[in-house]
């Protein structure tokens, strides 16, 4: 889904990364059963890679393990939305500040492509907006430097990306949410760290609003 690169990890990780991506795009939809050996076929993983992915994606909220019963697809439970998006405000205000404040003038040339990208043309349909979406979050969680709050940054994100997985059906074209990002990587890019932290956290909302409203 996010085109994350399989060189270097291991198989634990590769197996993490699956299925968090089949969870998120709801290929694995909640309250399923996740079968670990078809699973464990299919990923070319062992039983013990395939046990940390599990215990890692527990810790996520994304699996919910039964003892002696099996492991079952965390629910989409929309009165989460709220504690998320309190959450997801301070963290990518404080992400698009100091994305903002550490820039190199090699980050600056990646941020104007994403911007190129965002302006050149909307999305073809909703799940490519989506995509865009992620690819600009991370590139952002990746110019902060801080690897420790870019990995709970990342959680949070797939946790708000199931949500909107799971509302997608239906839901009217949502490129303007993305194209939203214009303004925020200007922001970055001019190294206005005061703006960019207002509309990181102004996107948030928005995405609250949007989820909320089509429930």
């Amino acid at each position: 889904m996010n085109g994350t690169s399989t060189v270097g990890r291991t198989r634990a990780e590769h197996a993490y990364i699956e299925l968090r991506e089949r969870i998120i795009d709801m290929r694995l939809p909640p309250g399923a059963a996740l079968n670990e050996d078809e699973l464990m076929a299919e990923l070319k993983v062992g039983r013990t890679p395939m046990r940390e992915a599990v215990k890692r994606l527990e810790s996520d909220r994304m699996l919910t393990v039964y003892p002696r019963r099996g492991t079952i697809i965390a629910d989409v439970n929309i009165r989460d939305l709220k504690a998320i998006s309190d959450a997801r405000r301070v963290l990518e205000a404080f992400a698009a500040r100091r994305a903002a404040e550490m820039a190199t003038d090699d980050d600056r040339l990646r941020l104007e492509d994403c911007l190129l990208a965002l302006t050149d043309a909307a999305p073809a349909s909703n799940r490519a907006a989506m995509d865009l979406d992620g690819q600009i979050h991370r590139m952002v969680y990746a110019i902060m430097r801080n690897s420790y709050l870019e990995a709970t940054l990342i959680q949070y994100f797939s946790l708000s990306q199931r949500m909107w997985n799971f509302v997608l059906t239906g839901l009217a074209p949502i490129a303007g949410n993305v194209k939203e990002h214009e303004a925020l990587l200007r922001a970055i890019i001019d190294g206005d760290a005061d703006r960019a932290a207002v509309l990181a956290e102004e996107h948030v909302t928005h995405f609250e609003l949007l989820v909320r409203g089509n429930l």
